[in-house]
């Protein structure tokens, strides 16, 4: 987002000099019958249109499981590989691959970059996404992950993670750019901020991606929220956590960024399921980690008063609310433990700005998973979805307006199917959808997921807003 400056407006009087006191009086007389002169002088400004860069796309890549050997617990190696989709509206898409981990002992799990550039004969970037989905199904990590392909940025929030007995996760840093990244990550857990030195200075090479288990600089931490900020290039961040209970997987997730730090936060798509099964087993070892719940962080210094919303989306089971008070600078974790199976809009207000996620789970005859919810971004008039091929995929829109509003989802593959949809106001809509990739219009300002569901599997990923890029921008001189 570029700048803006306020336009400068200085305002000169001017009086002509007094001589002698027959003059004075003549001027002061004047004055009170003539308005004096009023100069105005704006800054020169010009608008410009920037020359459209390369938009990139940096998918996670596979999931990772660290050695099972003590001396090289912390050595990454992937599991299998993802299902990935990508769409550009009059452009293709060029793919390549980053460098993996230095620590990993070999390249396959490499996180793949998609990158589009606008044709010479257009001044407007194309509309452009790009998802990974994957199922793995080892004696040590099973589960569904989906995640969109992101945008790098020098600042992201990743709500998710623990590293209590049983949980691992490993925080993904991807540096597509040319040059060295210089990453810094704030932890902050149920406690408060952790103090780790290694968590400062992370060296993330160009072209490469970084893996930092997060159980080396937060030890035993039930709730995690990671802030990671970047110098030199940008990074793309997600963060992987896997659940194993014994000797049996429990759940495996790519959590993608979350929103920035606000007083109100919107999770489109929020699905519950297996509700009943959850309930029946809470006398069960690791129950609790089944229910579903949001995660809340203040960042800040004050304590938040936070009410939370669960609004039913259209032809689903009814919502329900909840309120709580939140201690500055912790982490904590509200249970939504008067909800039915069911989709649903949750959103946070808070006194204060507040980071937000929900978590799910489901369990089917023989596996289980979790899945994580962002909050998501105010979507645009028009964007692009891709969605990969891997699971039952629902679009879910929310809308916090006072206003119905229409939108059209037309598939770009698979024979151009449309679809016209009504967001009521102040609730949600869902729509079911096959591999491929979709048009949506008329999404101003609604707030979008996707989910993916399949037995005892699920994920999810936020619907983003096109990138800024080359967007016309007002230059004012010195």
């Amino acid at each position: 987002m570029a700048d803006r400056k306020g336009l400068a407006r200085i305002g000169f009087r001017t009086l002509g000099g007094i001589v002698g006191i027959g003059v004075a009086l003549v001027v002061v007389a004047g004055a009170t019958l003539l308005p004096l002169p009023d100069f105005a002088i704006g800054a020169p400004a010009q608008t410009v249109t920037p020359v459209p860069a390369a938009q990139q796309r940096v998918c996670p890549g596979p999931l990772l499981q660290l050695a099972a050997d003590a001396g090289a617990a912390t050595r990454p190696s992937a599991i299998g590989a993802p299902e990935t989709a990508s769409h550009a509206d009059d452009a293709s898409v060029r793919t390549t691959t980053l460098k993996p981990d230095a620590d990993s002992p070999g390249s396959d799990e490499a996180p793949l970059v998609a990158t589009v550039t606008t044709p010479k004969d257009s001044s407007v970037p194309p509309l452009f996404a790009a998802a990974q989905l994957q199922t793995a199904a080892t004696e040590d990590l099973a589960g569904l992950a989906a995640s969109a392909c992101a945008e790098p940025a020098a600042d992201t929030w990743l709500s998710a993670g623990s590293t209590s007995l049983g949980q691992t996760s490993l925080v993904l840093l991807a540096n597509p750019s040319e040059v060295d990244a210089t990453v810094d990550l704030t932890i902050y857990t149920e406690t408060g901020v952790v103090s780790a030195p290694g968590a400062a200075g992370i060296i993330v090479p160009a072209r490469s991606q970084k893996v930092v288990p997060l159980s080396g600089l937060a030890p035993s931490a039930a709730a995690s929220v990671v802030r990671v900020q970047t110098s030199g290039g940008e990074v793309v961040a997600s963060l992987q956590q896997s659940y194993e209970q014994g000797i049996q997987p429990r759940g495996a997730e790519i959590a993608g960024a979350t929103g920035a730090p606000a007083r109100q936060q919107i999770l489109p798509g929020v699905t519950i399921a297996s509700m009943a099964a959850i309930q029946a087993a809470q006398s069960a070892e690791g129950v609790g980690v089944d229910f579903p719940i949001v995660r809340l962080l203040v960042p800040g210094d004050t304590d938040a008063q936070v009410t939370i919303g669960a609004a039913g989306e259209a032809g689903t089971a009814a919502g329900d609310s909840y309120a709580t008070t939140v201690k500055a600078g912790t982490v904590a974790e509200v249970p939504l433990d008067h909800l039915k199976d069911g989709n649903y809009t949750v959103t946070v207000n808070s006194s204060v700005p507040i980071v937000a996620s929900a978590r799910t789970s489901v369990i089917g005859a023989k596996t289980r998973d979790f899945t994580w919810f962002a909050s998501a971004r105010p979507l645009q008039k028009s964007l692009l979805a891709a969605v990969p091929s891997g699971g039952s995929a629902t679009m879910h829109f929310a809308n916090p307006g006072e206003k119905d509003q229409a939108i059209t989802v037309v598939g770009v593959t698979g024979g151009g199917k449309q679809s016209k949809l009504t967001v009521p106001a102040e609730g949600g809509v869902t729509l079911k959808v096959a591999a491929g990739s979709y048009r949506v219009t008329g999404a101003g300002a609604l707030y979008g997921s996707v989910s993916f569901s399949a037995e005892g599997r699920a994920s999810s990923f936020t619907l983003a807003p096109p990138g800024a890029l080359a967007a016309p921008i007002t230059v004012y001189p010195n």
